[in-house]
């Protein structure tokens, strides 16, 4: 299966409201997997948009 980067913004319900955060996996749910075993709230974090690994790494964020 091919992998992505998914990118996300944390939203107001985080304390870190406004930073981006990229994980890298195959679909938006596995992300969102990823993203609950780091301990983020489903709504603490907003989807923007999937890109290549190759983009993501440009943008330079951190990656779960």
């Amino acid at each position: 299966m091919k992998t992505y980067d998914f990118l996300f913004v944390l939203t107001e319900y985080s304390i870190n409201e406004g930073e981006e955060i990229l994980v890298e996996c195959s679909t938006l749910e596995e992300a969102y997997s990823i993203l609950a075993s780091y301990g983020f709230h489903r709504r603490e974090v907003r989807f923007i948009e999937r890109m290549s690994v190759e983009e993501g790494e440009m943008l330079g964020l951190d990656t779960y």
